[in-house]
């Protein structure tokens, strides 16, 4: 009687892991024609206009090593952090006499003005300064409120959709456990009947 062998875990999944990989490669085309688009038309990279131009959710990119890395290389944030960065970087590797020579023109400069031009402004130009820097102020705040409103979002489609994998999960071990038991009878009644016979 020939021994037949079982196909190992890896041929198994095999198919997976191609889908896998398709469906990655996908998501990193599709994030950089959003990219290019969007840096054609000189607008910001972030994770809103993203979705505005492909329809990708941030979670999508989020869980994509490559795709997430391509989105932290053109975030236009992020860009403006690592150049402000680099630039304190750059201007704290300047020597000390440079420096001295920045504290003297610094001193000069408030000899010269040593007024605030704003004490020289009347109460409605100071009252519609600060109304312009408590509207801009809210603005930021609306929009990290949405930002954050939006992960959350993610968050929760993330979660629901990995208790979905679990169940699913679960649902196809308890299946191939029901198969390998059904294989089990069918391969004893088979030994069954060859000594019979």
């Amino acid at each position: 009687m020939t021994d037949t062998k079982s196909p190992s875990s890896e041929d198994r999944y095999a198919h997976l892991r191609a889908n896998a990989a398709t469906q990655r490669q996908t998501t990193i085309d599709r994030l950089r024609e959003a990219i290019a688009m969007l840096e054609a038309e000189q607008r910001p990279v972030n994770t809103f206009t993203i979705k505005g131009v492909s329809g990708l959710n941030y979670m999508v990119y989020y869980r994509n090593r490559e795709a997430f890395c391509l989105f932290q290389q053109h975030s236009t944030h992020l860009r403006k952090e690592r150049e402000k960065k680099h630039a304190k970087q750059s201007s704290s590797h300047r020597t000390s006499k440079q420096k001295a020579d920045r504290e003297k023109e610094a001193l000069h400069a408030v000899k010269v003005s040593s007024r605030d031009p704003l004490l020289d402004s009347k109460r409605p130009r100071l009252v519609a300064l600060l109304r312009e820097a408590q509207h801009e102020r809210d603005e930021i705040k609306q929009q990290a409120q949405g930002e954050k409103a939006e992960l959350e979002r993610c968050y929760h489609a993330l979660l629901q959709e990995h208790l979905q994998c679990g169940l699913k999960i679960a649902r196809l071990e308890a299946e191939i456990a029901e198969f390998q038991a059904f294989m089990e009878r069918f391969r004893s009644s088979l030994r069954h009947e060859e000594h019979g016979s």
